[in-house]
């Protein structure tokens, strides 16, 4: 695992970069992923409603895609994220106005203890830069028996699944990231972020640490994304 210290996540860092990408965010998303990104929201907004939850936190929403997927299926969402931009697009992007977009923070989201049945975070994680905190603040604003669900880069098991994923990852990647968005460091930081996430084990324990039982996770598409299910 890459040593997460070297990179910078402040807020200040963190926001401005998401800022600056928030234009092509969705549609570099697509064309990285080969689209796959959609597949992947699609699971953890499957798993909320087979958790048959009433309202959701949906934690670093970004551009809102999920938000607004789970607004879609009846849902009460609110939808946080510390990127103002990235807010306006995701308010551009819904229809009616069904979710609640506000700029919020993990580590302070300022919800009163036990007032959401399901957090959800999309991708997100990776960039907090207290996780500890984040994570009992987020098993926090939970009601009991509440779900937190996470989707998040890891490193695929298999060699040469690997290796593919590596050098795609760390090498093209942001070669087009920097192409289409004008912006190197955005998505230099996305490779080494996600290279420096822990292990699905490890993650786990830190889950636990937070206040969280019953864990459980399944990696999609070989492991380069993994889906998370933590019980309060």
């Amino acid at each position: 695992m890459a040593d997460e210290s070297t990179l910078r996540k402040d807020r200040g860092t963190v926001s401005s970069m998401f800022d600056s990408i928030a234009p092509v965010y969705d549609r570099l998303n697509h064309i990285l992923s080969f689209g796959i990104d959609r597949r992947w929201r699609r699971a953890l907004v499957r798993e909320a409603c087979s958790a048959k939850v009433r309202n959701v936190l949906d934690v670093a929403c970004g551009t809102g895609d999920v938000s607004i997927a789970l607004a879609a299926e009846g849902l009460d969402v609110t939808g946080i994220d510390i990127s103002g931009r990235m807010l306006e697009a995701a308010r551009m992007k819904q229809a009616g106005g069904h979710v609640d977009f506000r700029l919020g923070d993990a580590s302070s989201p300022g919800f009163p203890p036990a007032s959401f049945d399901c957090v959800t975070i999309a991708f997100g994680i990776r960039n907090f830069e207290d996780r500890h905190k984040c994570i009992t603040e987020l098993h926090r604003v939970l009601r009991p028996s509440g779900t937190m669900l996470i989707l998040e880069f890891s490193i695929p098991e298999n060699r040469l699944w690997c290796s593919a994923y590596s050098f795609y990852f760390k090498n093209v990647l942001p070669r087009i990231g920097r192409m289409v968005s004008g912006q190197k460091y955005a998505y230099e930081y996305l490779p080494a972020s996600s290279f420096a996430f822990p292990s699905p084990d490890l993650f786990a324990a830190e889950l636990r640490a937070g206040g969280f039982s019953d864990i459980s996770y399944r990696p999609l598409t070989g492991g380069v994304a993994v889906l998370y299910k933590a019980l309060y």
